[in-house]
């Protein structure tokens, strides 16, 4: 009923969230030695899997917005350029939309794939109510993806793990992929995740149009009221590179002009007035509205930022300033050695300031988005040290880092 919920031809309820999920797919289309693309703003599960496997994810590069320091979608030329590298490839792996709900031109992409003969996946865990309502963006699989990833626990109301696998066509082995779900998926599931990806597969194939016309007329409410809060900005599909769509649910919002940064503000937000944000980082915060959001949550958050908006006004002082921060855009991925060679290596600690042009022996993954900045066996750059000692200090949250105080980085002993 899932798969016919998804217009799949193949489904699966997956209890150990879409991470569990991607390593799944990945399994089912690429093995140790062989080459997989995976986009730079990928989630951390994508390139852990590859490490564990001693799979080769070679990276395709995403679109950056300066302006906003963002990172969008993958545009069919880059990804082209990048089979051109690759040309053994098994697959191709995007993330549509991106954790600020902006998709990539999926179409354009699966046609690229299809004419080299491989399937695109798409991690699409926050865009899993996308095949129920219209005022949504597209579902991946209209638009000719092979396989897709949702988690259903983040926006749709399953518990906490439960995702979905989905697969249409025939490019992906689905006995394959049957046999690689049954290797991950635990003997021991979780009944209620499960009754939950089933309960929510009902709600949103019965109402899923008419619950998120409500959360969208909610989102479009609270974007105006917030844009109307200077010198606050929220993005817009105004702001979109080509070809690309927003899911307005995702509200995201620019303080930098503020000075101080989107860490800070969450912190304020929620000692304040009990705000918690979807996600904070140097100069953002995000508003993630879904099918539990009630009005009184919005008004209290426009009542919050207009709080903090006045307090910096009359005291700057309560919060921290600071500095222009080094964009995302500076950020490259050179892999200097072979992943597991490197996280298995005699390794040592030194500080963060110290790194510069060390081979990566950790994964560095601020969270959320959970995108890893730095890998095992990727070279450390200038850029790498300025991003993360000026984001450290900040107050960024690395997930799980081998020295907590985020004072050492893991490398490659010399």
């Amino acid at each position: 009923m899932a798969a016919e919920a998804w217009n799949a031809d193949f489904c699966r309820f997956v209890t150990g969230g879409s991470t569990q999920s991607l390593h799944t797919v990945m399994a089912s289309v690429a093995g140790p030695g062989d080459t997989i693309l995976v986009a730079a703003n990928a989630h951390k599960a994508e390139r852990a899997y590859a490490l564990a496997t001693g799979l080769n994810a070679a990276i395709v590069p995403v679109q950056i917005d300066g302006e906003w320091d963002i990172e969008h979608g993958v545009e069919p030329q880059a990804l082209n350029a990048a089979l051109a590298a690759n040309p053994t490839a098994k697959a191709f792996i995007v993330v549509s939309p991106t954790y600020y709900g902006v998709t990539s031109d999926i179409a354009a992409l699966a046609t690229v794939c299809h004419d080299h003969g491989i399937p695109m996946i798409v991690d699409a865990a926050w865009g899993g109510a996308f095949a129920f309502c219209e005022g949504l963006p597209d579902d991946p699989l209209t638009k000719g993806a092979d396989a897709a990833v949702y988690s259903a626990h983040k926006t749709m109301g399953a518990l906490a793990q439960g995702s979905v696998i989905v697969a249409k066509g025939d490019l992906i082995d689905r006995q394959r992929l049957w046999m690689a779900y049954e290797l991950f998926e635990t003997t021991s599931p979780s009944v209620p995740i499960l009754a939950t990806l089933d309960a929510t597969r009902r709600d949103h194939a019965l109402n899923g149009e008419q619950m998120w016309n409500g959360v969208i007329a909610l989102a479009e409410k609270v974007r105006r009221k917030i844009a109307g809060i200077a010198p606050l900005r929220v993005l817009g599909c105004d702001h979109l590179p080509p070809d690309a769509d927003l899911d307005v649910t995702k509200v995201l919002i620019d303080v930098s002009v503020l000075g101080v940064s989107g860490y800070a503000i969450d912190d304020w937000l929620y000692k304040h007035h009990r705000i918690s944000m979807g996600l904070s980082d140097a100069r953002h915060i995000l508003a993630v509205l879904s099918l539990g959001t009630t009005r009184s949550d919005l008004r209290k958050l426009v009542r919050g930022l207009q709080d903090l908006v006045n307090q910096l006004g009359s005291d700057p002082s309560i919060l921290p300033a600071i500095s222009p921060m080094p964009g995302i855009g500076t950020l490259s991925v050179d892999m200097a050695m072979p992943g597991p060679a490197a996280l298995y290596g005699p390794a040592e600690m030194v500080a963060y300031e110290a790194a510069e042009g060390r081979i990566a022996a950790e994964m560095i993954a601020p969270a959320p988005p959970g995108v890893p900045r730095l890998v095992p066996g990727q070279r450390i750059s200038a850029a790498h040290v300025a991003w993360l000692v000026a984001n450290r200090d900040a107050g960024v949250f690395v997930m799980d880092p081998v020295d907590p105080t985020e004072a050492t980085v893991r490398v490659v002993q010399s």
